[in-house]
């Protein structure tokens, strides 16, 4: 079931005016540009020192694969700032869309929706309304500008295809580690492929289930997908 995103940030967003034309910082920009494209939600505050830290390195690889992604690939900034002079400052600095500090009944029902617990977070959704990641930042932080380009591609895959963003196999050291995900509780942070699996291993494996989802569906069952 496909999300129209009017229903959940209005009927229009912010955008940075270039060279501070009209000597307004920001213009008024529809919605509907996001439509047919990856949208990533990103909940996010000045006074957030993990933000801070996160801001630039997004900002450096949104701008890296600009001239790859034909307007495919958007970013939504949705404030937790305390009021609307750090609002300003803080979204100043970042080349995508915001919505806007007026509209903060729209960003606590959203947080609400996703399960969003603490910022920095960014949720990525599908062109036709899935979500791909609800950990957009550990995939910007261990992936760098292919975060990006992996959810262009789609993101999640299914059975023999399916990538987990972020993880790892200790055997092989496949990264990410594609396929069936076998994981030891045992062990810190442990994990392997179906190859590496059948080699054995001193403590049980449980197999990993694959998640894909939608909005929807998300919101309904009440829970979050971990990539």
């Amino acid at each position: 079931m496909a999300i129209d995103l009017k229903d959940l940030l209005g009927e229009y967003l912010l955008e940075v005016n270039p060279n501070n034309e009209s000597n307004e910082p920001y213009r008024q920009v529809p919605t509907s540009d996001l439509d047919n494209k990856v949208v990533a939600i990103y909940f996010s505050a000045h006074w957030c020192g993990p933000c801070q830290h996160l801001t630039p390195i997004l900002a450096k690889h949104y701008k890296e694969v600009q001239s790859e992604l034909h307007d495919r690939f958007d970013i939504v900034f949705l404030s937790s700032d305390e009021n609307e002079i750090a609002f300003n400052e803080y979204f100043s600095s970042m080349p995508w869309k915001a919505l806007p500090y007026s509209e903060r009944d729209r960003e606590k029902k959203l947080s609400e929706k996703l399960n969003v617990d603490g910022i920095p977070t960014l949720v990525v959704l599908s062109a036709d309304g899935k979500v791909i990641s609800t950990d957009g930042v550990g995939g910007i932080y261990e992936q760098n500008a292919d975060a990006i380009r992996y959810w262009l591609n789609g993101g999640l895959k299914s059975g023999e295809n399916y990538e987990w963003l972020g993880v790892s196999c200790q055997g092989c050291q496949m990264k990410p580690l594609i396929g069936q995900r076998y994981h030891c509780s045992a062990c810190d942070n442990y994990n392997l492929c179906t190859k590496c699996q059948e080699n054995g291993h001193e403590h049980e494996l449980m197999v990993i289930p694959q998640k894909l989802t939608t909005i929807a569906n998300l919101v309904w069952k009440g829970i979050k997908v971990d990539p």
